[in-house]
């Protein structure tokens, strides 16, 4: 058993039991130093993440009247913080020296957590854009049939599919003892291939795996809310809409999102498609991505209150009162003009874009 190879708990395993056995290409000093970093990473998203979702979740969930902003942020913060509840775990079981003391059940629902955190905030960003977008092209549509029913509905629909997409991350992995001392968890994804002494472990089920999280959790998504701020940022050139400031901070909630998850997915596909040399790299900043993915989940509260007013301000208030300025429906009269027609209604800020 070669001791020069770490684990991740963080989501799920890249890596099959033969490739316990794998030299990889980093240093041990180096895979040391990346483990410090990620574990700073689950530090800091547990101690930000966890007061400033449950802020929110009382705040935007119990404080505030229900609006469709309101719902958005609330549902946000729901699967964050649960998110962030597990890294906990996660960080004991590195501290633990890779040993998974928690059991079979918890290796399949502890590690599935952050997926279906992946896919419910952005299946929620998706329906928060496509909403901004009809603000903008159906305006009196959006005054006369927008319903904080329909807004809990997308929620609904949103874990829904989050959980449908992440059941098979669940079904997959399995504890497995090595020796007395040291239980792993990971991917039930072992075949015998072996390369230059170190195993593939590119089943077709994992492939499949990791192309639905990048399609469904990261390109299709990215697809469809360019084409709707694209589309929402042609309509305000020629008319008279007003971009908010609920519209700024959810813009920067998506820049957020992406910008966390792009070097996870990056580092996914290299470990399939890349050739070895990147693959073992891969394997290597595994941890670290997914740590930093985590941080995605402790941002939001954050931007809120920096976003929310100007920063002369918030010095001056209390938390609650920034929250509840960056949930604010303030009132506000939109217009817009196209092709000669005029519409013109009064409605709160959570009508604006």
């Amino acid at each position: 058993m070669n001791d020069t190879y770490n684990y991740s708990f963080a989501d799920y395993y890249n890596y099959t039991i033969e490739d316990y056995t794998c030299d990889f290409g980093l240093s041990e000093k180096s895979r040391s130093s990346i483990q410090t970093v990620a574990l700073m990473f689950y530090c800091l998203t547990f101690i930000l993440g966890v007061p400033g979702n449950i802020l929110v979740v009382w705040i935007a969930g119990i404080k505030m009247k229900k609006t469709i902003n309101t719902i958005w942020f609330l549902n946000l913060a729901i699967t964050d913080l649960l998110c962030c509840l597990s890294v906990p775990f996660t960080v004991a079981g590195i501290l633990l020296g890779n040993h998974w003391p928690y059991g079979d059940a918890m290796c399949k629902v502890l590690p599935t957590i952050i997926v279906v955190n992946m896919f419910t905030s952005i299946f929620t960003l998706n329906f928060i854009s496509v909403d901004r977008f009809i603000q903008v092209v159906k305006p009196v549509w959006a005054q006369n049939n927008r319903t904080l029913g329909l807004a809990w509905i997308c929620c609904a629909i949103a874990w829904a599919l989050a959980t449908i997409l992440s059941l098979p991350t669940m079904i997959m992995r399995e504890t497995f003892t090595l020796d007395a001392n040291l239980t792993i968890c990971m991917f039930n994804n072992r075949i015998d291939t072996e390369e230059d002494g170190c195993s593939s472990n590119h089943t077709g089920a994992y492939r499949a795996l990791t192309i639905t999280r990048f399609v469904f959790g990261f390109l299709i998504p990215l697809l469809c809310i360019v084409f709707c701020y694209t589309g929402i940022a042609r309509r305000v050139r020629s008319s008279n809409f007003r971009a908010g400031r609920a519209f700024h901070i959810m813009i920067a909630v998506v820049l957020a999102f992406f910008l966390s998850w792009f070097p996870y997915h990056v580092v996914d596909l290299l470990n399939i498609y890349g050739d070895k040399h990147s693959a073992m790299l891969a394997r290597d900043m595994d941890i670290l991505v997914i740590s930093f993915a985590y941080t995605n989940s402790c941002m939001n509260p954050i931007l809120y209150v920096f976003m929310g007013q100007d920063f002369k301000e918030k010095v001056k208030l209390s938390l609650r009162r920034a929250f509840e300025k960056a949930f604010s429906e303030d009132t506000t009269h939109l217009s817009a003009t196209s092709k000669g027609q005029h519409t013109s209604f009064t409605n709160s800020s959570d009508a604006q874009l």
